[in-house]
C-alpha cells in the first residue's frame, strides 16, 4: 500500500508550521470526557461495526480507537512474541491464525491489523483472502484518525496514539518515510525525525499518548 497523499499532508503541515500558522488547521482532537462517557453497549455496537470492516464517522472512530485505552485490561505494551516470530520466519498461515486470535482482545492494534491484512492478502485460502479488504479498511481508519488527531509537526499539536507500537506502525507503514533518522523523548512527547520523499530537510513529527 502506498499512501502518497500522506506525503502531501506532511508538506502542507510543514508549510503551515514554518509560516507560524499552526492554527490554520483544526485537527479533530478527541475529548477524553466525551469518550469515557460513552456507554458500554454503545461502545460494543461501534466496535462490532469496526471489526466488521464498516466505515465509521470520525467521531465514532475516535470512540472505538481511543476508547480502547479506557477498557478494562487494556495494555499498551502488550507483546506478541510468537506472532512476530512466525512473521519473521515467513509462516503467513501461522501468522493469520495467531493474529486473528489476538485481534479478538486487541482489535484496534495497528501492528495486528497490518499483519492480518498482509497474511490474509497472501493466503491460498480464498475465504481468508477475501477478508483482506476488511482488515485494510480497519487499519486505514485507525491511521486516518491518528493523522487527523493533530498537526504532527507542532509540539503543541502532536499526533495522538494509544500504544507506542501504533506510533511505529503509523510512521513506517502509513507515512512510509525514506528513512527514520532518530527518535527522542521531549517532555511527555515522542519526537520522530524522518526523511520524506521529495522533501529536502528532515521532518520532525510529535506524538502524544492518550490515557
Amino acid at each position: 500500500m502506498k499512501f502518497s497523499r500522506i506525503i502531501f499532508a506532511a508538506i502542507a503541515g510543514l508549510v503551515i508550521c514554518s509560516s507560524n500558522m499552526v492554527s490554520a488547521q483544526n485537527p479533530s482532537v478527541p475529548d477524553r470526557n466525551k469518550i469515557s462517557a460513552v456507554s458500554r453497549d454503545t461502545y460494543k455496537t461501534l466496535l462490532d461495526k469496526f471489526v466488521d470492516g464498516r466505515t465509521l464517522t470520525g467521531d465514532d472512530m475516535a470512540v472505538v480507537y481511543y476508547g480502547a485505552a479506557l477498557q478494562p485490561g487494556f495494555n499498551a505494551d502488550r507483546r506478541y512474541t510468537a506472532l512476530l516470530s512466525a512473521y519473521d520466519a515467513g509462516d503467513m498461515a501461522k501468522v493469520y491464525t495467531l493474529v486473528t486470535e489476538a485481534l479478538k482482545s486487541d482489535p484496534t492494534n495497528l501492528m495486528l491489523l497490518f499483519k492480518a491484512y498482509a497474511s490474509a492478502s497472501v493466503s491460498t485460502d480464498s475465504a481468508i483472502k477475501a477478508l483482506a479488504p476488511k482488515y485494510q479498511t480497519r487499519l486505514l481508519q485507525v491511521c486516518d484518525l491518528i493523522l487527523n488527531s493533530g498537526l504532527g509537526v507542532s509540539e503543541s499539536s502532536p499526533y495522538l496514539v494509544i500504544r507506542p507500537s501504533d506510533r511505529d506502525e503509523f510512521v513506517a507503514k502509513y507515512l512510509q518515510p525514506v528513512a527514520v533518522e532518530g527518535q527522542a523523548r521531549i517532555g511527555s512527547l515522542d519526537a520522530v525525525k524522518l526523511k520524506l520523499e521529495n522533501i529536502p530537510d528532515d521532518v520532525i513529527l510529535y506524538f502524544s499518548t492518550f490515557k
